[in-house]
């Protein structure tokens, strides 16, 4: 008979439970951390070897709690999560927060604790329960040694890897359809199938509408003022905003006065280089420049 059913133990749980310990393990240190701050810089109180042990061990865990959690769970590294290493570091662990609730209660006991004596007991209570969630996940690990010995696997861990390997169209917040018709192919086409001649000349912009035999981008709008004369060839059709009725193109110098004979509103050119001249002397403007501040 195997040992899960021996122990009635569904092995499918097993991470959960191992993870969950641990994350207890991880609160009660956070909590152990912050009060020891607190003795550390409360008055008439010493830091000494009994308290700076479960100080220090609360960072001396940390990597424990990556092996121990992380490791086994996914596929990567679950080669260095050893069965026999895990039940080692569970177990040396177990033995070092027994030390740490020990010498907390140490500290209390020679008086060290000063004005935060009930700090200190605060602590010792936690170390407590830091040191019994040790010890059950030193169980657990135990288990999951036993289980792999008459398996040759871990207990649930390689389930876990089906559940990860879920189809990223098929996700929970995914997008795409769950059904049989998840990967039908989709109609992206929003052009209007009856412009046959868009399907001939794909390329060509009367293709998609003209006014006439002009193109769309030159018919008339609220924004060009009509003229009876179509643009001459090769004109920037964009230029039209510009123009007076019956104007022909700009001049091609973008810095001449092209509508200087033209009535109406004028485009700003800068003067010509002709109009500096580098060899005079520099002018300033007149002014009182005797007028100083005091």
């Amino acid at each position: 008979m195997a040992l899960s059913e021996r122990l009635n133990i569904n092995p499918d749980k097993v991470p959960n439970i191992k993870f969950g310990l641990h994350l207890a393990q991880l609160v009660l240190v956070i909590a152990i951390f912050i009060l020891e701050i607190v003795i550390f810089t409360a008055d008439d109180s010493k830091i000494n070897g009994n308290n700076g042990w479960p100080f220090g061990l609360c960072f001396l865990t940390i990597p424990a709690w990556i092996y121990l959690a992380l490791a086994p769970r996914y596929e990567r590294t679950r080669r260095v999560a050893n069965p026999n290493v895990m039940l080692v570091v569970d177990s040396i662990f177990a033995i070092f927060w027994l030390s740490a609730f020990a010498s907390q209660a140490a500290y209390n006991t020679a008086n060290d604790c000063g004005k935060a004596c009930k700090v200190s007991k605060a602590i010792v209570g936690l170390a407590f329960f830091e040191l019994f969630a040790w010890i059950l996940s030193t169980l657990v690990s135990t288990y999951t040694l036993r289980y792999y010995q008459q398996n040759g696997d871990l207990p649930g861990y390689e389930k876990m890897d089906s559940h990860q390997n879920i189809d990223p169209d098929k996700a929970a917040f995914s997008m795409a359809p769950h059904d049989e018709e998840a990967y039908a192919p989709i109609n992206m086409d929003d052009h209007n199938d009856d412009n046959d001649d868009h399907q001939n000349r794909p390329y060509d912009p009367d293709s998609y509408g003209s006014l006439g035999s002009r193109p769309v981008y030159e018919a008339e709008s609220s924004y060009t003022p009509h003229h009876t004369s179509s643009p001459a060839p090769h004109e920037n059709p964009f230029d039209n905003s510009y123009r007076t009725q019956g104007a022909t193109s700009p001049h091609p110098d973008p810095f001449s006065n092209a509508y200087a004979a033209q009535a109406g509103p004028q485009i700003y050119a800068p003067p010509a280089h002709d109009d500096y001249d580098d060899g005079r002397p520099v002018q300033f403007p007149t002014a009182n420049y005797d007028r100083t501040l005091h």
